[in-house]
């Protein structure tokens, strides 16, 4: 595979970004292989030390989701950041994913437990299914709908938190890995 050849078929690999990050990426790849000639090195030498252009790819893209999810973190963001590091290796499927779904499991079991909250007036009322509700009842209800009220405002706001916490978490596993481009890269300029 030649220089033209691996860019081409990065290119493709890539089409996935935005036209401009994509376009900047490349031409990062470009200067990257006219340093290397220019310091006297092959370009099958910087082929093989850059590594098969979908793992690049891979890993550029899985950084762009993460990037999105920090600058826009909701659920459908994170989801794709966390699938994105997935995806580079076995071993985040099992230190990434399960994680991330238990942990989602368990925000979801407190907004349930909220609506059950707030909506537990209605089903009091259908059970006593009388007009004339006691003092009693009346306070219950209220302190039932402000109980679901406060979980609810507050699972929202530990959801935003959750979400930073994911992406960061989701990014350093990316990231860790001894493969990544950024390191290859580093250690190409340092030789």
């Amino acid at each position: 595979m030649n220089k033209e050849a691996y860019l081409n078929e990065l290119a493709r690999y890539l089409k996935l970004l935005p036209p401009e990050e994509c376009a900047e990426l490349m031409g990062e790849f470009r200067e990257h292989f006219e340093c290397a000639r220019l310091s006297g090195r092959s370009e099958a030498e910087v082929i093989s030390r850059l590594g098969h252009p979908r793992l690049i790819a891979r890993e550029l893209l899985t950084q762009s989701q993460i990037e999105q999810a920090d600058k826009f973190p909701t659920l459908l963001t994170v989801t794709k950041a966390v699938m994105a590091t997935v995806s580079l290796g076995l071993f985040n499927l099992v230190i990434v994913l399960l994680p991330f779904i238990t942990s989602l499991t368990v925000i979801a079991g407190v907004f349930v437990f909220a609506i059950c909250l707030l909506i537990s007036p209605i089903l009091l009322m259908l059970q006593y299914r009388s007009v004339a509700l006691s003092i009693n009842s009346i306070f219950l209800m209220l302190g039932l709908v402000g109980a679901g009220l406060l979980v609810a405002i507050g699972t929202l706001k530990l959801t935003r938190l959750y979400y930073h916490l994911v992406i960061r978490y989701a990014g350093f596993h990316s990231t860790r890995r001894d493969c990544s481009v950024c390191k290859q890269y580093l250690r190409w300029e340092d030789t």
